[in-house]
């Protein structure tokens, strides 16, 4: 199986994103090479500073790619994750807040 990584070792997923290859299913993934080099030059040509490179992997009984442990890049944040955090350390405006934006 194939899978396409970036220069930082991150993984291409089927939406465009990338990830951190510990979930599986969200990966751009397939059998055929020549599959994946066509997603390598497309995806290339939308982002030219990308350094991607093709991974040959083999696949565990669900048909889903082993990646080995020395491939796998630092855990991405999620971005709910980032999003939660920044609703809840926004401060609060008070009432007496909004009397001066009043004024």
């Amino acid at each position: 199986m194939y899978i396409l990584h970036n220069q930082d070792g991150y993984f291409l997923t089927k939406s465009g994103g990338w990830s951190d290859g510990r979930e599986l299913p969200p990966l751009f993934k397939t059998m055929h090479k020549d599959e994946a080099i066509n997603q390598l030059f497309e995806t290339n040509s939308k982002d030219y500073n990308l350094r991607l490179s093709l991974l040959e992997c083999e696949i565990n009984s669900k048909k889903m790619p082993l990646i080995p442990d020395e491939k796998l890049p630092p855990v991405l944040k999620k971005l709910t994750d980032a999003r939660y955090s920044l609703e809840t350390e926004a401060p609060k405006t008070t009432e007496q807040d909004n009397n001066v934006e009043a004024q």
